[in-house]
């Protein structure tokens, strides 16, 4: 691992005890339990690819905002070849849809904290939050999606990507959080920040497989 882990102060089991009910709830939501039983509805699935691909398509803008950098320049390509897997036509990413308003609202949050928040809430709601609880979601997932055969490896790339490199970067955030926090940000500031975008992901992925 590329990177170094500095002893954790307390109040870091805090901020995870607060934000494991919320992780565990969006591991719950109907579409990660049909994805990891291999029982998605396919004109759900595909709803949900097309409602939720502007926070998939947007996410490296945000953290290039953070970090100034982008370390998934594929990120969306891969989003995109999961679509075609499910058969979902492919002018349905090309031609922007309108964002559904649960998708609109956490959109504009990440948007909003890693322009102008505190580093540290922004790192915690956008890296620690939404890119640890990614990893478990891809985990989850690809219990079902690894035995789907019609989708194939191309469809499961995302989904593999994200099992894999998204177990450093959160604990890369985390060091970032715990430096803001050295340098005067609260703990309370950075969790709450964390708890109301995976709060705000739930009710988006709910709201897209719904849709």
């Amino acid at each position: 691992m590329s990177v170094q882990v500095t002893p954790h102060p307390s109040w870091v089991a805090d901020l995870d005890a607060a934000l494991d009910p919320s992780r565990e709830a969006i591991l719950d939501t109907k579409v990660i339990v049909h994805a990891s039983e291999n029982q998605l509805r396919e004109g759900k699935i595909q709803n949900f690819l097309v409602a939720f691909y502007p926070i998939i398509r947007d996410f490296p803008q945000w953290l290039q905002l953070l970090l100034d950098r982008s370390p998934e320049k594929r990120h969306d390509a891969m989003w995109r070849a999961m679509g075609d897997g499910f058969n979902v036509p492919r002018e349905r990413f090309q031609v922007p849809e309108p964002m559904i308003p649960e998708v609109k609202e956490f959109h504009g949050y990440l948007t909003e904290m890693c322009r102008g928040a505190q580093f540290g809430s922004a790192v915690s709601a956008t890296n620690y939050a939404v890119e640890g609880v990614a990893q478990k979601i891809s985990e989850k997932a690809l219990r079902g999606l690894a035995k789907n055969a019609k989708i194939g490896p191309r469809g499961r790339w995302w989904l593999e990507e994200h099992a894999k490199y998204d177990d450093e970067h959160p604990i890369h955030a985390l060091e970032i959080v715990k430096n803001c926090v050295k340098r005067g940000e609260t703990p309370q500031a950075v969790t709450d920040a964390a708890l109301k975008s995976l709060g705000l992901m739930k009710e988006s992925m709910v709201a897209s497989y719904d849709s």
